[in-house]
């Protein structure tokens, strides 16, 4: 829970209730937590959604040193339900 995250040192953070859209005749959940952190930047999925601009500002205020950009997303959700982390894989250093 939030309060064993926060006492292990780690901010939590809230985004605003994830917006659904249609992508394709699909109904799809806007997965904008699912951003990937590169070398000085950050790519957010957005698919067209009139939220997309306002948690693009919003990351870009949590990461004020990092590029922040929208990568439309929409026929990776609606065909795939995942978003940008889940397809990289990453493994994050700690």
């Amino acid at each position: 829970n939030r309060r064993v995250v926060e006492d292990a040192g780690f901010i939590v953070r809230e985004v605003p209730v994830l917006p659904f859209t249609d992508v394709d005749g699909r109904r799809v959940v806007v997965p904008y937590v699912n951003f990937y952190v590169v070398n000085g930047g950050v790519i957010v999925p957005v698919c067209g959604h009139p939220a997309d601009d306002d948690v693009l500002a919003l990351l870009g205020e949590w990461f004020p040193s990092r590029e922040v950009v929208g990568l439309d997303v929409g026929e990776i959700l609606a065909y795939g339900g995942g978003g940008i982390h889940c397809i990289t894989q990453q493994i994050p250093a700690l």
